[in-house]
């Protein structure tokens, strides 16, 4: 067998890999936007949902690391078979960023990503709660 036909091989049992880890769509049960009742009194529900954004330090090359978690005041968005957060993204002025697919029980609500922040007046995160819908927050920067 030539090394070719190795590497073909080696990428279909890969993307097959990949076609069968994926979760059933008709899992998803809510796509509306979600929003909290009152943002200064949060209920658990809405904190467990609410994503956090972290603004870290600058590296050398002028990037920003962003972190994005799913949760707030130590409630964390759980990943079970049933519910789950299946995907977060991240937003620069509106500008879209960043955005990570997420698959139940083997992985959580969570996005980190570096950024030139140069300019960029407001970060925006979506994270995507297959039973109770899409949960945004913002961070203003100064």
């Amino acid at each position: 067998m030539t090394r070719r036909n190795m590497m073909k091989m080696a990428t279909v049992a890969a993307l097959s890999t990949v076609a069968a880890s994926a979760y059933d769509k008709k899992l998803i049960a809510n796509t509306e936007k979600m929003t909290p009742k009152d943002m200064k009194h949060m209920t658990k529900g809405e904190l467990k949902h609410t994503p956090e954004i972290t603004v870290g330090s600058k590296d050398g090359a002028g990037y920003t690391l962003v972190e994005v978690n799913v949760g707030q005041e130590g409630i964390i968005h759980p990943s079970t078979d049933s519910h789950w957060i299946y995907e977060v993204s991240l937003f620069a002025d509106d500008k879209k960023v960043d955005s990570v697919a997420l698959e139940p029980t083997v992985s959580r609500g969570y996005l980190g990503t570096r950024v030139k922040l140069d300019g960029v007046k407001t970060l925006k995160a979506i994270a995507r709660c297959n039973l109770h819908g899409d949960w945004e927050s913002s961070h203003t920067l100064a």
